[in-house]
């Protein structure tokens, strides 16, 4: 019965996976992969009683259970990973048992085996290489959390003044001569009349409504800001010409205007705007010309715009 099971013994033997047969607890076989990767010689297992052959480790624990399950408890598969101490190093090994049948009838224990602890060493790195990315994206994540948060305006989410101001001064230092832009400088009018009729929350949904709108509206080449209070400021880039910034000042009074309005008072804006051809570098100046353009409309009665000091009302 025994050869007739092991007919294609020759072809087990250039297997690379570990093979044994067990009989009555008693090795019969087993081929060249299974010694080298349990590192026994074969005449320490061949015709052994399976339990005197490897329980002479402590360390052996998961592997010596799995070895009593199978042999008091062969009539089930049994599959796991488990440890295994050669003497000098610890193996993970593969295990999957089966029970094999010849004519129906039980004639042994096929136990076959592969060495995974190379293959678990990649799993671990490839696991911990999950994990520093993981952390690394959250740490990213963090960073622009706190980037933003230190560079914009809590309320509005606009940048702050600081940010802008720097945003301002890279730029003008790199604007070529005859490239033209626009800074503008944005003041709500009766925004303080808001606050005092329906209270500092319905004064917070003005500015932040406001801001959105500004937003929406200047969604290319702008830097937008809120310089605090009711505040904004725009550095509009690229412009084509001095219609393009009218064309827009009209329409931030448009939206300064829709923002509240009742039979006594309506909001609206007071907008300075400073143009910039690329000759002016100087922050400052250019932040300067832009505010006393504001104080011109202010002068005129409000809801309106200057553009270098030159008042239009809309």
């Amino acid at each position: 019965m025994l050869n007739n099971t092991f007919f294609y013994s020759e072809i087990l033997r250039e297997i690379s996976g570990g093979v044994i047969y067990v009989q009555s607890g008693k090795i019969l076989y087993i081929n060249p992969a299974a010694t080298k990767i349990l590192e026994k010689n074969e005449s320490d297992l061949l015709d052994k009683l399976f339990a005197e052959c490897f329980f002479e480790y402590n360390e052996n624990d998961d592997f010596n259970q799995m070895l009593l399950e199978v042999i008091y408890d062969s009539s089930r598969e049994h599959e796991k990973v488990v440890a295994y101490f050669t003497g000098t190093q610890t193996k993970h090994l593969h295990i999957h048992t089966s029970l094999l049948k010849f004519d129906s009838e039980s004639v042994g224990i096929i136990i076959l085996f592969d060495d995974v602890t190379e293959l678990l060493k990649l799993r671990g790195v490839a696991l911990d290489l999950e994990k520093i990315k993981a952390i690394n994206l959250q740490l990213s994540e963090a960073r622009d959390f706190y980037k933003r948060t230190a560079e914009t305006d809590k309320l509005t989410g606009l940048l702050n003044k600081i940010t802008f101001e720097n945003n301002c001064r890279e730029y003008l230092q790199n604007i070529s001569a005859g490239e033209l832009a626009a800074l503008f400088m944005i003041d709500l009018d009766n925004f303080k009349k808001a606050n005092d009729t329906y209270g500092h929350q319905f004064g917070d949904l003005v500015l932040k409504n406001f801001a959105d709108k500004l937003r929406d509206n200047f969604t290319t080449d702008a830097v937008i800001g809120r310089f605090g209070g009711d505040e904004f400021v725009i550095l509009l880039k690229n412009v084509a010409d001095i219609n393009f910034v009218t064309d827009k000042a009209r329409a931030v009074l448009e939206m300064a205007r829709s923002l509240h309005s009742d039979k006594n008072w309506s909001l609206s804006a007071s907008v300075g705007i400073s143009i910039i051809d690329g000759s002016e570098k100087n922050y400052s100046e250019i932040f300067a010309a832009a505010d006393k353009s504001v104080y011109v409309v202010k002068s005129q009665g409000r809801n309106g715009f200057s553009v270098n000091e030159a008042a239009k009302q809309s």
